[in-house]
C-alpha cells in the first residue's frame, strides 16, 4: 500500500508538473500574441519606384485593352499620374487604434501608398460603355478576373491579372462617366527600404511617370 501511494503521489506531482507547464507555455504565448496586437503587424517592404512601374504597365495595358477612338485626349485635371500617399498609412496595432479617427494623428514613417491613373475625354456615352465592354472581354480572354458593376448609373469595371498577387499590388478600376473614363491602380501602404531618397514631407523621390500611350501625349 505504501508504495501505492507513493506512485499516486508521484503521478498528482507529474500531473501538477504538466499543467503548470501548460499554463505558463499558454500565457507566454497570449503575452506575445496581445503584443503583436498592440503594436501591430509591421508594413511589407516594397520599392517605391518599382511599385510605380508595375501599376503604370497595368494602367497601359488597361488602356490599350479599351481601344478607344484617336479623339480623345487626356484630361490633365484629372490624370494625377503617379503619386504616393503617405498619410493615409496610419499606425497599426491596438496601440494606435484611434488614430484613423483622427486625420491630424502622425503616419507610419517611412511609408506610403503608390498610385496612379489616367483620365481621358471626349468621348460620347455608346463609345464610353462601349469600350468598358470590348475591355471587359477582351481581358477576361487573356486570364484577368473582370467584375462589372453601377455606380449612381454610372459603368465600372474592377481587374485583376491573372498572375499571383505579389508584393503590395492591387487591382485597377475603370469607371466612364457623361464623356469622361479614368482609369486608376493602386498599391497597399508598404515601407520604403533603406536607401530610399525622400522630399521633405517623407515621400518618396524619383517615382517613374506614367508613360503615355503615344496618341494621348499631343494632349
Amino acid at each position: 500500500m505504501e508504495n501505492g501511494s507513493r506512485t499516486i503521489g508521484r503521478g498528482r506531482k507529474a500531473a501538477y508538473l504538466l499543467t503548470g507547464l501548460g499554463l505558463s507555455a499558454a500565457l507566454v504565448c497570449g503575452a506575445v500574441a496581445f503584443g503583436r496586437a498592440w503594436e501591430g503587424e509591421p508594413y511589407p517592404t516594397a520599392d517605391p519606384a518599382a511599385t510605380a512601374e508595375q501599376l503604370n504597365g497595368r494602367v497601359l495595358a488597361v488602356y490599350d485593352a479599351l481601344g478607344l477612338p484617336q479623339t480623345v485626349v487626356r484630361d490633365p485635371q484629372d490624370s494625377g499620374g503617379t503619386e504616393a500617399d503617405i498619410y493615409g498609412c496610419h499606425r497599426r496595432g491596438l496601440a494606435h487604434a484611434v488614430d484613423g479617427l483622427d486625420s491630424s494623428a502622425p503616419p507610419e514613417p517611412r511609408t506610403a501608398a503608390i498610385r496612379t491613373r489616367l483620365a481621358v475625354k471626349g468621348l460620347t456615352d455608346p463609345q464610353g460603355e462601349a469600350a468598358l465592354d470590348r475591355a471587359g472581354r477582351t481581358l477576361a480572354g487573356q486570364g484577368w478576373t473582370v467584375t462589372s458593376s453601377r455606380e449612381f448609373g454610372a459603368p465600372v469595371l474592377a481587374l485583376e491579372p491573372p498572375e499571383p498577387r505579389s508584393g503590395v499590388l492591387g487591382g485597377v478600376s475603370v469607371s466612364y462617366t457623361s464623356g469622361y473614363l479614368r482609369i486608376s491602380a493602386g498599391a497597399e501602404c508598404a515601407r520604403y527600404p533603406g536607401g530610399t531618397a525622400v522630399d521633405w514631407e517623407g515621400k518618396p523621390q524619383g517615382l517613374p511617370g506614367l508613360v503615355l500611350p503615344v496618341e494621348l501625349r499631343r494632349s
